[in-house]
């Protein structure tokens, strides 16, 4: 059915570009948490990036429809989409309208995490106590490495399904279908390892023996007295 394909193509484009647009959203929202504390006469922050996220994908997918119909002659011809499953529209929608916004958003994240880590460095140098500095600069510095580490996973994914969709390389699609399948769970555990949830349920499944001697030392204080010989 053409117009299965053409939806669905449509579809998947806008939902893969919207998941860019909240990374980028969410790199400025730590920008700005770093930099400055929100002031309270401020919208609420996550009706602009709610907005921002599910709007700017809109404008991608209109000039997606522009471009796949002066693409083709018939805007409803779906031959050279069903040999990639529906999942792409045509080579120049694919690049213009979401390839480049994709590139666009990746580089503005990098900015917003670039401008995070130099006011970080400051704002932890400025911290007398050395506990606190260190404590500090550990938990920025996981913040950082965390953003990085999604947004080189969506943009590795984003860029073989671009590059397989314009050479059509068969190596290239089952690479993207891979990364795609997986990306959310290397999301996920990136997230679980940098928040260190793992230890938090091994802390708790393997008793520390400081609280087996505590509640041994407890049940001895409970227990009666041995009567005098």
């Amino acid at each position: 059915d053409s117009e299965l394909c053409i939806s669905l193509g449509l579809s998947l484009q806008y939902l893969r570009v919207s998941v860019v647009c909240w990374l980028a959203a969410m790199c400025h929202h730590l920008y700005a948490t770093v930099a400055s504390i929100p002031r309270r006469d401020d919208p609420p922050t996550y009706l602009k990036y709610s907005i921002f996220a599910w709007g700017a994908p809109l404008v991608t997918l209109a000039v997606a429809t522009l471009v796949q119909s002066r693409e083709s002659n018939d805007f409803w011809n779906v031959v050279d989409l069903t040999p990639f499953n529906c999942w792409f529209l045509g080579t120049n929608a694919t690049v213009y309208a979401y390839g480049l916004p994709i590139v666009l958003l990746l580089m503005a994240s990098g900015y917003y995490l670039v401008k995070a880590a130099i006011v970080s460095r400051y704002t932890c140098s400025m911290q007398l106590e050395i506990k606190q500095r260190e404590k500090m600069k550990r938990r920025r510095t996981l913040q950082l490495m965390l953003f990085l580490k999604v947004c080189m996973i969506v943009g590795l994914v984003a860029a073989c399904g671009v590059a397989s969709r314009v050479w059509k390389m068969p190596f290239l699609w089952a690479v993207f279908c891979t990364g795609h399948s997986l990306q959310g769970l290397s999301v996920a555990l990136s997230v679980a390892c940098n928040c260190r949830v793992l230890k938090v349920y091994a802390r708790k499944s393997h008793p520390q023996p400081q609280q087996i001697t505590k509640s041994s030392s407890s049940m001895q204080l409970l227990a009666p007295a041995p009567d005098p010989v």
